[in-house]
């Protein structure tokens, strides 16, 4: 970002919302933790940043688990672009990706759970 933005060019990020990679157990906060605004440069620089992209290549994913596997990460990502840089509570943002995920569970969305937990609503 700090090379790109030094040019006076604009930037989205992607690079830490890959959301393809394999992993095992509670992954969404790697999404949630990572900070587009995190770089050296200056206020100018970082007003370049306009914005942010979740990521899904196809290698491990197809129509069997693309929504599984999209959802709640994507979620993870939405609320880090949208949220103040100072926003930061883990604990906090647990408890709103525990209801983002059930709600979309409700609505019929495949959306794999975040941790084990419990969610009133079960996929049909």
């Amino acid at each position: 970002m700090a090379r790109v933005t030094a040019k006076g060019l604009r930037a989205i990020l992607s690079s830490c919302w890959y959301l393809n990679r394999i992993s095992y157990g509670v992954d969404w906060g790697q999404y949630y933790t990572c900070e587009p605004l995190n770089f050296t440069g200056t206020q100018a620089q970082k007003d370049l940043v306009i914005g942010g992209e979740a990521c899904m290549w196809g290698e491990y994913v197809d129509g069997t688990n693309l929504i599984a596997r999209l959802w709640p990460r994507a979620s993870a990502v939405a609320e880090r672009l949208w949220s103040n840089k100072d926003v930061t509570s883990m604990a906090d943002a647990t408890v709103r990706m525990d209801e983002q995920r059930c709600r979309m569970v409700r609505r019929g969305l495949n959306a794999e759970p975040l941790h084990p937990g419990f969610c009133q609503f079960e996929y049909d």
